[in-house]
């Protein structure tokens, strides 16, 4: 039989027991208003603007009607129009949200195992990554160019975008409460075997990477409309699923270099701020909820009713 505990000890307990609900429960409220707020001033003209103007237009003298050109570019071009819009998607919401994910995979003890964590993390995001984003360019290659022309209409990837994020939104809001221990009446549920595997940085990183592939599935941005548009020019799927994988890696090419350069720089200290357990589960449940409530109130519920958003034009802080 289990010693019972004296009455300083559960004290003790009590008093870890309500630090740990207040950090639960402010790390709740700070991510949820955080998300929120940034869909409510979320300027989508100046992010798609960076792409448009300052990587699509040196990079290939801009992105529009560049699929009506295919027959004279070539195939080849497709290749580094695929950069070209990966890159471009570099700040978009979805990436950032991705990145800030990622220290919650990198616990460990010493500055070279964090090194070896993070590499294998991006390892496993990035193989994910390009599995969805080959699948789905696939996808385009079936429809060709009028099946293309069909799908890329302003309702349909409006429609397609509002579902695909409010899912993913949704998913990340689970997954952020899962982190932060408010669903361990859920969690419980399942069955150890179950536990394990998910609770294993490997899993979560290509979950973490499916998740940012699919991104590409509800992307509405101009400049990778365009690549799509011209992927499915050559009515070939072998075609399309190559450019697109490649599209998903230079989508994350500059946040991964940038974050392997931060930890092979600072991996000591880095160590040791992730040495507490606790809190590398709390950053990626801050990011998560953060994220979650980002997609879930701008493609979601500001979607579904228009005068709810835009706060920064209402306010006249942008301008349309």
């Amino acid at each position: 039989m289990d010693a019972a505990y004296t009455p300083a000890e559960s004290s003790s307990l009590a008093a870890e027991a309500v630090v740990f609900h207040g950090r639960q429960l402010r790390t709740l409220v700070l991510a949820l208003l955080i998300g929120v707020c940034a869909a409510g001033f979320w300027n989508a003209n100046l992010a798609d603007g960076f792409g448009r103007d300052v990587v699509a237009g040196p990079a290939i003298g801009g992105a529009m009607g560049k699929a009506a050109e295919f027959s004279t570019l070539g195939a080849s071009f497709g290749f580094v129009f695929a950069i070209v819009a990966g890159l471009a998607a570099t700040f978009t919401a979805c990436n950032c949200v991705a990145f800030a994910m990622i220290p919650g995979l990198v616990c460990a003890r010493d500055a070279r195992s964090v090194r070896r964590e993070a590499l294998r993390s991006l390892g496993i995001l990035l193989l994910f990554v390009v599995i969805v984003d080959a699948a789905y360019g696939a996808f385009v290659g079936w429809l060709g160019p009028v099946g293309a022309a069909a799908f890329n209409t302003r309702e349909i990837r409006g429609a397609q975008a509002s579902v695909v994020f409010t899912v993913l939104g949704t998913l990340m809001l689970l997954w952020g409460g899962i982190e932060l221990g408010l669903l361990k009446a859920v969690v419980k549920r399942c069955t150890p075997v179950t536990r394990a595997f998910f609770a294993q940085s490997t899993t979560k990183a290509g979950i973490m990477g499916a998740m940012v592939g699919a991104f590409a599935i509800g992307r509405p941005f101009p400049v990778f409309r365009e690549f799509l548009l011209y992927t499915a020019q050559s009515q070939n799927p072998v075609y399309g699923a190559a450019v697109m994988a490649l599209q998903g890696v230079g989508q994350v090419l500059v946040m991964a270099t940038l974050f392997l350069l931060i930890v092979w720089l600072f991996g000591g200290p880095l160590a040791r701020w992730l040495a507490e357990p606790l809190r590398a589960a709390t950053v990626s449940a801050f990011a998560l909820i953060a994220g979650g409530a980002y997609f879930v109130t701008y493609w979601g519920v500001f979607h579904a009713w228009p005068t709810l958003g835009r706060w920064g034009f209402t306010l006249g802080l942008y301008h349309r």
